[in-house]
């Protein structure tokens, strides 16, 4: 397979996604620890209304799915920067995939210091 060349921009913009789901899953947090005070008064006899409850909620819905969208477009980027990779070897693809499946986004910014920011200028 041809290299790819990748510039430091690239490489920069590829980071920058790559600590964004980590970002994103404390906002997500703190956003629902903030719900916290709401679902104690609507479990308290207070019926909310449907617009009400979107209001709450939809923000978490599309902070979830701005996420899990980020996360599937970085496992897919780099599952192929594995494979087009040759300077590893079989062991260590099967290693970082493992990562990628159970560390998820936890691995994506170890993943992309250790082998694309390091990795020699400009090279996929």
């Amino acid at each position: 397979m041809k290299t790819i060349f990748m510039s430091r921009g690239s490489k920069l913009v590829i980071g920058l996604l790559s600590f964004l789901p980590i970002v994103l899953m404390i906002v997500f947090f703190a956003m629902f620890l903030t719900i916290f005070p709401r679902m104690f008064e609507w479990s308290h006899g207070y019926d909310p209304e449907p617009q009400e409850m979107i209001g709450v909620f939809g923000p978490l819905f599309i902070l979830g799915m701005i996420m899990g969208v980020i996360s599937l477009g970085l496992l897919v980027f780099f599952i192929m920067h594995l494979v087009r990779n040759k300077t590893m070897d079989g062991t260590e693809r099967v290693i970082w995939i493992l990562v990628f499946l159970f560390a998820g986004m936890v691995g994506y910014p170890i993943y992309w210091y250790m082998r694309v920011w390091k990795d020699g200028p400009g090279t996929l």
